[in-house]
């Protein structure tokens, strides 16, 4: 950022740091199966059943946890279906302890309307029937900014770590009773990989370059800057169903 604002005129920092000999971590995007099993998973179960709403709107706007956890109703039109996406919640110490804080999000691509698949409209309606049932209180105030979509039983808005503390319990619940299951009917158990808040935006954007969205459009939705980084997503993209797909068209063109 400094040699951008010509601050500097070089990074003293660039290639100075190595990957001492390890590849690459990749985060991976659930498959459609794995998604379709967490999804079904938590809505039959009775412990986390009150996370569906979280997990569809996640999956279903690709949003970054900052922007989810800060979400108010006021952002959220059920009406127009849509989603306005013009700040996000971050939790750190600035001199004062560790708090949230409001900031704009992460670039200008950032600042979005998003349309609500009906999905994700349910999911709206859902959590806030949740939030009226258990008597969430709605007038907790972070820099001015009060009656969040997602939040803790205080009212305070979910903390980044709690989402990811959900789905790392969700997972291990998920794959101890898939492990017996698999036990009883002598087969290989198949388990849910780590999920973060990151792999679900992950999987949001692979589910749309999936099912042949403008990448344009797909980038814009996503709050990618730069449409790089929205295609090295589309070209990660190596199930086995997919590279059938695509070579089944080839049929279409094909000259016996």
């Amino acid at each position: 950022m400094a040699v951008d604002d010509d601050i500097i005129r070089k990074n003293p920092a660039k290639r100075t740091l190595g990957d001492y000999g390890e590849p690459e971590k990749k985060r991976t995007a659930l498959s459609f199966d794995q998604q379709k099993n967490l999804l079904n998973y938590v809505k039959n179960s009775e412990v986390f059943h009150i996370y569906l709403p979280l997990l569809q709107v996640m999956i279903g706007t690709g949003l970054r946890c900052g922007e989810l956890i800060g979400l108010t109703w006021k952002d959220v039109d059920l009406k127009t279906r849509t989603v306005y996406v013009n700040h996000q919640l971050i939790y750190k110490n600035y001199g004062d302890g560790c708090d949230f804080h409001v900031t704009m999000p992460k670039t200008e691509a950032g600042i979005r309307e998003i349309p609500m698949s009906k999905m994700v409209a349910k999911a709206f309606e859902t959590q806030r029937r949740l939030n009226f049932q258990m008597g969430i209180p709605r007038d907790v105030k972070i820099e001015g900014l009060s009656n969040f979509v997602f939040m803790s039983r205080s009212g305070r808005p979910m903390m980044p770590t709690t989402v990811n503390f959900i789905l790392r319990d969700i997972v291990k619940a998920y794959n101890e009773e898939e492990n017996e299951r698999a036990k009883r009917e002598r087969r290989k158990p198949e388990e849910l990989p780590h999920i973060s808040a990151h792999i679900l935006r992950h999987t949001a954007c692979t589910r749309m370059a999936e099912t042949d969205l403008d990448m344009k459009v797909v980038q814009y939705v996503m709050g990618h800057a730069n449409i790089s980084v929205t295609m090295e997503v589309y070209n990660h993209i190596t199930d086995r169903s997919r590279i059938e797909k695509e070579i089944a068209k080839m049929d279409l063109v094909q000259i016996m």
